[in-house]
């Protein structure tokens, strides 16, 4: 199972509302936060928790997103094996991570991005690994592109993150990802 923290102000639903679809579709999903806990899909490839602040993480590897709104969050230690995944102008995110040995994925519009949009509209993008990645599987992803179907319009933020989650659990991208 691929352990997935979501990090941030709760009122902030937009990157919850295109993760929660996706892994679902890949695997099925189990979700704890905002007050509830569901199950999606078959069986659960995916445990998606949900919140306010970074939790006590008792788990050796996953991926920690950060919303780009985090409200009151502070510092909290991120084992080394969990990769972190942020806006590149999520400067409040970055302040929480200084000092942490763990991996950060950076996700924009940019040339140092990690992660970047090379098109984008209302019913696809197509997106640019930049960089090589490591998977939590410990398999190297070497830079290309690939296209994402959108099943609804969606913003950069959301495809951008979705793509980031999908890339290091191991998702092929070959065939594209729907989000």
């Amino acid at each position: 199972m691929t352990d997935v923290l979501l990090c941030g102000d709760p009122s902030d639903t937009s990157i919850a509302e295109a993760l929660l679809p996706s892994l679902a579709a890949c695997g099925g999903l189990c979700y704890s936060g905002r007050n509830q806990v569901a199950d999606s899909g078959t069986s659960a490839r995916f445990f998606l928790y949900e919140s306010a602040e970074i939790p006590k993480i008792n788990m050796k590897k996953g991926i920690l997103v950060f919303k780009n709104k985090l409200g009151g969050a502070t510092p909290a230690p991120v084992p080394e094996d969990f990769v972190c995944v942020i806006d590149s102008g999520n400067a409040s995110a970055a302040q929480l991570l200084c000092g942490s040995r763990a991996a950060v994925i950076t996700c924009g519009t940019g040339p140092t991005d990690t992660l970047s949009l090379a098109g984008l509209d209302g019913v696809s993008a197509c997106v640019s690994l930049q960089r090589n990645l490591v998977t939590l599987a410990g398999e190297i992803l070497e830079p290309h592109d690939f296209s994402v179907k959108l099943s609804r319009e969606r913003t950069p933020e959301q495809v951008l993150a979705v793509s980031a989650v999908l890339l290091l659990s191991g998702e092929n991208s070959e065939e594209g990802f729907i989000i």
